[in-house]
C-alpha cells in the first residue's frame, strides 16, 4: 500500500509491483474510507519518527542517506514494530509473525535492481546520451537508437544501459555535473521544535531495543540448535 505522494511515475510503480507479483490497486475517486490504515500509517511517522530525525540533521548527527536509514531502522524495530496497537492488542510484529500468507523473499540485489528508475533516451550519431544533465557514451552499437536507462537516482555515476531485454555495457561517465537526479532532491520542511538531546535519547533507546531484540533470538535459535542437529 502506498499514497500518491510522488517518488515514481504511474508507470515505474506499475512496473514494479509487476515484477515482484503485487497487484496495484487504486481507491475510487472520493472515496477514501479504504485509504485509512496506510494513511494512518504515514501520519504516525511524520508525528514520531520525522520530528527526531529531522533534529539530528539540523545538528549534523545525521548527513547520509545510510544513516538516516539507520535511524529509521532503529525506529522501526525498537520502537514502531514492537509498539501495542489499540485495536487488534498485537504488535506489529507479533501480527505478522502469526500470519499464515505464503511469504516471497527476494534477495536484496534483485530488490535493488526492480527499484532503479527508468528513462528513454535517444543516442546521438557519436555514442552518446544526456540524463538529468550529464553526459554518458554508450556501446556505439546504439548510435541513433532509443535505449532504456536504469539508474539510482541517489548515486548518477553508474547508469545501466538496456535496448529491450538485452543489457549493454553500463554508461560511460563523460560529464559528471550531477551526481544525483533533482527529482530526489530531499525537500525541507518544518517540523515541531524539540531538544536535540530528547531525540538523540529516543532514537538511541530504540537502537539499543532492537540490538537487545536481535541478541535475545539469537540466543533462542542457539539453545534450539543452530548447527541444524
Amino acid at each position: 500500500m502506498t499514497t500518491s505522494r510522488r517518488k515514481f511515475s504511474p508507470e515505474e510503480k506499475a512496473r514494479i509491483c509487476g515484477r515482484l507479483g503485487i497487484r496495484l490497486v487504486h481507491s475510487r475517486p472520493y472515496r477514501p474510507m479504504g485509504r485509512g490504515k496506510v494513511e494512518r500509517l504515514f501520519q504516525f511517522v511524520d508525528s514520531s519518527f520525522r520530528p527526531e530525525v529531522q533534529a539530528l540533521v539540523n545538528s549534523g548527527e545525521v548527513t547520509t542517506l545510510e544513516a538516516l536509514n539507520t535511524a529509521l531502522r532503529s525506529w522501526l524495530d525498537g520502537y514502531y514494530h514492537t509498539r501495542e496497537n489499540g485495536s487488534t492488542k498485537q504488535s506489529p510484529r507479533e501480527r505478522f509473525e502469526a500470519s499464515q500468507r505464503p511469504r516471497k523473499r527476494l534477495p536484496l540485489v534483485e530488490l535493488n535492481e526492480l527499484f532503479l528508475w527508468e528513462e528513454t533516451r535517444k543516442v546521438d550519431k557519436t555514442g552518446c546520451v544526456r540524463l538529468d544533465g550529464n553526459l554518458y557514451e554508450v556501446d556505439s552499437d546504439l548510435a541513433r537508437r532509443s535505449v532504456i536507462l536504469r539508474y539510482d537516482p541517489f548515486d548518477l555515476s553508474q547508469v545501466q544501459v538496456w535496448d529491450g531485454e538485452r543489457r549493454f555495457a553500463d554508461a560511460t561517465p563523460v560529464e559528471l555535473n550531477r551526481r544525483r537526479s533533482h527529482r530526489a532532491a530531499i525537500i525541507d520542511a518544518e517540523v515541531p521544535e524539540a531538544s536535540v538531546a530528547e531525540r538523540l535519547s529516543f532514537l538511541a533507546l530504540a537502537e539499543q531495543k532492537r540490538q537487545a531484540a536481535w541478541s535475545a533470538n539469537e540466543l533462542r535459535f542457539a539453545e534450539k540448535g543452530g548447527d541444524g542437529k
